[in-house]
């Protein structure tokens, strides 16, 4: 049992890149945090100012499940939305660490395409871990 709470509160010991990605309704008044244990553990600069990514198209896929009633913070049915990307620079390895908040969106709410397209971008961006390096 104590394993396992640890490993809900220690980040895991391996090195990889983080992405963050949640719904702004999904959280509570707070928001997200100022700062990242993942930017720290990698030595990575302050937080930068949010990018905002704006898409005119609404997601595909969404939890039609949860529709009546509708349920905000589980989500709603997909629309055009805008994203705040908030990266941490220069982190060790070329390792990347961000968070992104989707504006007005709950937790299933499909990822629009221009989003996910930035998602996959700061995916790509990341050096490759163990089995890349093996080819």
């Amino acid at each position: 049992m104590a394993a396992a709470a640890a490993a809900l509160r220690d980040a895991p010991a391996g090195d990889f890149s983080f992405i963050y990605e949640t719904g702004q309704r999904e959280m509570d008044d707070k928001g997200i945090p100022e700062t990242s244990a993942w930017a720290a553990k990698f030595n990575c600069g302050e937080r930068s100012k949010a990018e905002s990514i704006v898409d005119t198209k609404p997601g595909y896929v969404y939890d039609s499940t949860r529709q009546n009633p509708p349920n905000p913070s589980w989500g709603l049915l997909p629309a055009p939305g805008k994203a705040q990307v908030y990266a941490y620079p220069g982190c060790k390895d070329g390792r990347v660490v961000a968070d992104v908040v989707r504006i007005d969106k709950g937790h299933t709410e499909g990822l629009e395409p221009r989003i996910t397209e930035e998602l996959v971008k700061l995916m790509v961006s990341a050096k490759g871990g163990k089995i890349q390096q093996s080819h």
